[in-house]
């Protein structure tokens, strides 16, 4: 027999044969490497991170630092009057020193800080926060700068529980961020989702001492250790090659606290409040935005090797954040490539199969994917295990007319579909647990589900924030 003899194969099913050319094609053995890669990848991911974060205790210390060694700077464009008075009120109850930055802005904010005892700056006109923080570090003699958004309201005492998470080499802190709802429910839910989401992995992350970013909306940190960040131009507009944006800011700040040697931290013993966008396609700009600029510091994070000084685990995080989206869309790609290849090459057999049992078909097809084109038995040795191995890997009505003969590149072709199916199977079921504990974390069943959708979400906004990388120089401050 010649060896295209060899590579040719009959599948029987259900009374059809089939013909195909290779058992092995390229696009197929791809498709089951990126999808055997996907599920181990998360498999490890799940694996380490809902441990991690579910035992992980913050070690504190007593606060040293007394609040008249804090000063609070706060940039404000168009706020809300009535949460701007709240801020002020929250950040004066606590007798601290505080700034306030008009970003291109004045009344009424002007009057509420100087009514209050607080220095308030203008800016000529709207140049973004980066500008605004930069303008305001000017008058700043503090050991210690809280940089705080102007719709973030401090809970009582919070100035002393974050000060207490300054140990060590720990020179900034953040609280954990809590959503509020807006005027859509479902942004307000796909919203919550994904601030637990990050959570678990900052916490897990704070396991190893590092974290992704500061929560740009509350800041403690040591002025001496970023000023001079702060003070340079690279802080107005960050650049890698010819792109620059100019958000990101507590992004830039973490990966500078880290670049130097120091290291910082989230803490969920304080909460402050932010609110869901009213939209879904406010949701989902503020998404883009958020994943081109993660993407855009991912890259300069490589480059300027700050990845490697957070530690392994986190550069694995972080990679499978920013890999799995790509991973899955390629998976998706060849799968398709196959099966249109394939109805291409035998629509007839198709066309009858579909009119002969199409329930059978949307099953095969549909349901079980691509798993059943392989549903074969090469060996002997299968019929002695087959009660260990899952149960569709032997269907009745399917088998192969091979001859008598076996190549090795079929037996470990075999194996290799068993392994994937088995990871598949296993990333399914870590998936799952791990879904279900952030249900029991959240106690809410209604709005689990709705928040699900956080998912396709992410993923489409990531994909799409990738391929549009380059606008970052169009984004506006504040505005």
């Amino acid at each position: 027999m010649s060896r295209n003899e060899k590579l040719v194969k009959i599948f029987y099913i259900n009374g059809l044969i089939v013909y195909t050319r290779t058992y092995m094609r390229l696009d197929i053995t791809f498709y089951l490497l990126v999808s055997t890669l996907i599920s181990i990848l998360t498999i490890l991911y799940i694996s380490f991170t809902l441990p991690l974060a579910f035992t992980y205790r913050p070690k504190s210390s007593q606060a040293s630092i007394k609040r008249s060694e804090i000063t609070v700077l706060i940039p404000v464009y168009k706020e809300d009057v009535d949460v701007f008075k709240e801020v002020i009120d929250s950040v004066k109850k606590q007798d601290l020193k505080f700034i306030v930055v008009g970003d291109g802005c004045d009344e009424p904010y002007k009057s509420i800080v100087r009514t209050k005892g607080g220095l308030f700056i203008k800016l000529d006109k709207n140049m973004g926060k980066r500008r605004a923080i930069r303008e305001g570090f000017k008058y700043v003699k503090t050991p210690y700068v809280l940089l705080l958004d102007s719709d973030t309201i401090l809970p009582d005492n919070s100035v002393d529980i974050l000060s207490s998470k300054l140990t060590g080499d720990i020179v900034a802190v953040s609280p954990e961020i809590s959503v509020l709802p807006g005027k859509n429910i479902i942004a307000y839910h796909v919203s919550e989702m994904m601030q637990r989401l990050r959570e678990i992995s900052y916490r897990a992350l704070g396991r190893f001492g590092s974290i992704v970013s500061l929560n740009g909306q509350c800041v403690l940190v040591r002025t001496d250790v970023i000023r001079p960040l702060i003070e340079s131009e690279e802080f107005n507009s960050v650049k890698l090659w010819k792109f620059s944006t100019i958000l990101g800011d507590d992004r830039q700040i973490t990966n500078y606290i880290y670049s130097n040697g120091y290291k910082a931290t989230v803490t969920k013993d304080i909460v402050v409040k932010t609110k869901a966008p009213d939209t879904i396609s406010g949701l989902l700009k503020q998404m883009v935005r958020w994943y081109r600029s993660n993407n855009f510091f991912l890259i300069r994070e490589i480059g300027d090797g700050t990845i490697f000084k957070k530690g392994f685990f986190y550069m694995f995080t972080v990679l499978y954040w920013y890999a799995l989206p790509l991973l899955t869309l390629l998976s998706y790609s060849l799968y398709t490539e196959i099966i249109l290849s394939r109805v291409a090459k035998h629509w007839d057999f198709i066309a009858r199969a579909i009119t002969t049992n199409p329930a059978r078909f949307i099953k095969n097809v549909i349901v079980y994917r691509i798993d059943n084109l392989f549903d074969i038995d090469p060996t002997p040795i299968f019929h002695k295990f087959n009660h260990f191995l899952p149960h569709h890997l032997n269907p009745s009505g399917i088998m192969l007319i091979y001859g008598n003969k076996l190549s090795t590149e079929m037996v470990l072709f075999h194996y290799f579909y068993v392994f994937h199916t088995f990871v598949g199977e296993v990333s399914t079921i870590v998936s799952i647990v791990m879904i279900v504990s952030i249900l029991l974390y959240t106690r809410r069943i209604r709005g689990f589900a709705l928040g699900l959708l956080a998912f396709p979400l992410m993923f489409f906004a990531d994909i799409f924030a990738l391929m549009t990388i380059w606008r970052q120089k169009k984004w506006s401050g504040r505005s």
